[in-house]
């Protein structure tokens, strides 16, 4: 590792490291840690690869955007975890920017689990879930639409859900994906 991918991989690491514990304290990613670490990211490979670098870069957070893109569109994630994994890609380029969201998405479950569990809402998550699957069986058969609906009338909808920080799990998977080969022999 030349003194360059060093720089990277220490500032990649703090940054996720920063937004990590800024998303579990507020509950949001700030935009004055992600946009300097975007062009962070696009400077250090610039600088050291020329034109290079800089496509490599922009691979990288272009698929960061795109793939977290319809998500937030369908009010899945909020904008901030699609700029954090922009930022990621800039440093990592596009392969580990899919690397490192399959690692989140293996991450996510169990983070969602602990929350869950340790905001005691392991009862309704339970019952807004089999609503929400039993919705989309419904689509294909409409009897699982009728139990959908009994789901619905049992809810309550003045106990908020349980809010598991996206952010989090991205920064695991980035230090997973930068720090070991998991996942690196198929991408």
């Amino acid at each position: 590792m030349n003194w360059s991918e060093r720089i990277s991989v220490a500032s990649l690491t703090v940054i996720v490291i920063a937004v990590a514990i800024f998303d579990l304290r507020e509950r949001r990613i700030p935009n004055l840690i992600v946009m300097p670490a975007s062009l962070l990211g696009l400077f250090l490979h610039t600088f050291e690869s020329g034109w290079m670098g800089l496509i490599f870069s922009l691979k990288g957070l272009g698929l960061g955007f795109a793939i977290l893109l319809i998500p937030y569109l369908v009010k899945g994630m909020k904008a901030g975890d699609v700029k954090f994994m922009m930022a990621i890609g800039s440093f990592v380029g596009a392969a580990a920017t899919v690397r490192v969201l399959l690692i989140t998405l293996l991450c996510y479950p169990i983070l969602a689990a602990i929350v869950v569990i340790r905001e005691k809402k392991l009862v309704i998550t339970w019952l807004r879930f089999r609503r929400i699957l039993f919705n989309f069986f419904g689509f294909f058969v409409s009897i699982f639409q009728l139990y959908a609906m009994r789901l619905e009338n049992s809810d309550d909808a003045s106990i908020a859900s349980a809010a598991t920080p996206f952010g989090v799990a991205i920064a695991i998977g980035t230090l997973i994906s930068i720090y070991t080969g998991f996942l690196k022999s198929i991408l």
